[in-house]
């Protein structure tokens, strides 16, 4: 569900296209759980690197492992028996960035573009799309943020059971297997 991630890419500007850009730590991935219907709460990962090489392709991982929930049994039981971390450390999302999305950022302009992402998540790979939104700022750092959440089913990636047994132990209702799913990622040239 960490998806989306990837959009990372949109992120060059003519002149910096020749560059190869890493993800800043200042970074963030964020997504929403619902419990017993109207229960939501905000959680996210502490740790994913990042790439945008010169021609285009990029590629985001983030580490399961750091999932930060507030609640550290909460975040133990969601490396365990959501994600199964010792099995499928971490969530890749690459793309392949169009050059016309590369050429058409200037510098201190903003682009809206459709990036097509590729999201492998527990032994998964799916295709998806993200809105982004991508500026370059003067100092030649790029951002590129969700323009709306990014719905991510547990059941695309084979994580319904995983929900279950969190539903269970928790000793919840229920628990939404759709979690909406948005990041800002900050790309510096390298």
């Amino acid at each position: 569900m960490k998806l989306k991630i990837l959009s990372l890419a949109l992120l060059l500007s003519s002149g910096s296209a020749l560059a190869d850009w890493t993800l800043s730590p200042d970074s963030n991935l964020k997504f929403i759980t619902t419990k017993n219907t109207n229960i939501s709460e905000v959680h996210h990962f502490n740790s994913m690197k990042g790439t945008v090489n010169k021609d285009g392709s990029a590629e985001v991982q983030v580490d399961l492992s750091s999932v930060e929930t507030g609640i550290p049994i909460r975040n133990e039981r969601m490396q365990s028996m959501l994600f199964d971390t010792t099995k499928f450390a971490t969530l890749t999302i690459t793309s392949d960035l169009p050059s016309s999305l590369i050429d058409s950022l200037n510098n201190g302009k903003t682009l809206m573009a459709s990036l097509p992402l590729k999201i492998s998540l527990h032994g998964i790979t799916a295709n998806m799309t993200a809105e982004v939104i991508s500026t370059q700022n003067a100092s030649g750092q790029v951002t590129v943020s969700t323009v709306s959440p990014m719905l991510i089913k547990a059941s695309d990636f084979g994580l319904v059971e995983g929900v279950e047994a969190l539903r269970n132990v928790a000793g919840l209702e229920r628990i939404s297997t759709t979690v909406p799913v948005m990041f800002t990622l900050l790309f510096d040239p390298k």
